[in-house]
This record gives C-alpha cells, structure tokens and sequence, in this order.
C-alpha cells in the first residue's frame, strides 16, 4: 500500500494532541470500560461496561472510537480512507485505511487514557428486557485493554478474590 500523501498527512491533529471534555459530550470516565481484543492488537475500536444500578437493573455499554472527531467529511483524509476502503491485515504486516496516529493511538481505546467514543447505554432487567437506551458523543477512560485469555482468567477467578480487583469486577 502506498504512504500518505502529504495533504493526508495534512489533516492529522498535532502528535501532541490532548483529549479533553468538550461541549456537546457526556463524561464516562467513571465507568469501568474496558476493551477485550486479541493479543497484541493496536486499534483497539470498541469497549464494553457493564454496572449494576441502584434500582437493581443493569446499565450496559458499547463505546466505538469516534474517528469523526479526526475525519472531516470530503477532506483529503476522508477521500483517502474512502479509496482504500478498510484496513488490511496479513501475516507480517498492516495496510491501514487511515495514518497510524489515528488507527493506533487516537482513536485507539487503550487502557488508561482518555479517548473520544461514541457510546450506546442501555439499561435492562436482570431478566434482560431493555428498559431504555440512550447515544451519545462521550469521553471515556478504559481501565484496561484485556487479552481474550486475560479475559477468561477473570472470568475464572472465584468470586471471593475479586472483591479489590476493579478489573475482574468489570469482567463478571
């Protein structure tokens, strides 16, 4: 795959950019997120969390990268991403749709640091009947980008030895 243009390159916010909260975004940087993805994946484009609320139902959470936030429509990166179509993986290498900085860092849900995402939050029963839903544009802080097997560690972990583990507790 070819590099970036240079006008691609162009469109890219500073290597030093700071993710903070801006209007129009709901803050839940408080919620346990967390992300699951193979071992050594880098664009990490989707968390999960899921809380027991005060009134005994449950709130679950699905948070997407917001590469809209980056990506302008009709930029040069946007027509770039569109000509490629979609990221590509083979055995020893990457061709990726958009810059590094983007498919790896920024819009990357990494543990702990904050990320711009769009989240989706339902609230159901312990029965699983959904109660509502709400979307928004938010501002998340993942608590960890777990391994499919770190995962399931959790998962196996007995109860009894999750009480002080945020991490475990976030997975059961």
């Amino acid at each position: 795959c070819e590099p970036f243009p240079a006008k691609v390159l162009a469109c890219l916010p500073p290597v030093d950019y700071k993710i903070e909260l801006e209007p129009g975004r709901i803050d839940l940087r408080h919620l346990p997120v967390l992300s699951i993805d193979p071992p050594g994946c880098k664009d990490i484009d989707d968390a999960l969390h899921c809380i027991e609320l005060p009134n005994g139902n449950w709130q679950v959470g699905v948070h997407i990268a917001d590469v809209t936030h980056y990506v302008e429509a009709g930029s040069a990166i946007d027509l770039e991403a569109a000509n490629r179509s979609t990221s590509t993986y083979l055995v020893n290498k990457r061709l990726d749709m958009l810059p590094s900085l983007l498919t790896t860092d920024l819009c990357s849900l990494k543990g702990n640091v904050d990320r711009f995402a769009f989240s989706v939050l339902w609230e159901v029963t312990p029965e699983a009947e959904v109660v509502d839903v709400d979307f928004h544009k938010s501002i998340i802080h993942s608590i960890a980008a777990l391994t499919y097997q770190q995962a399931q560690s959790l998962i196996d972990k007995p109860d009894k030895d999750c009480q002080d583990d945020i991490q475990a507790g976030a997975v059961k």
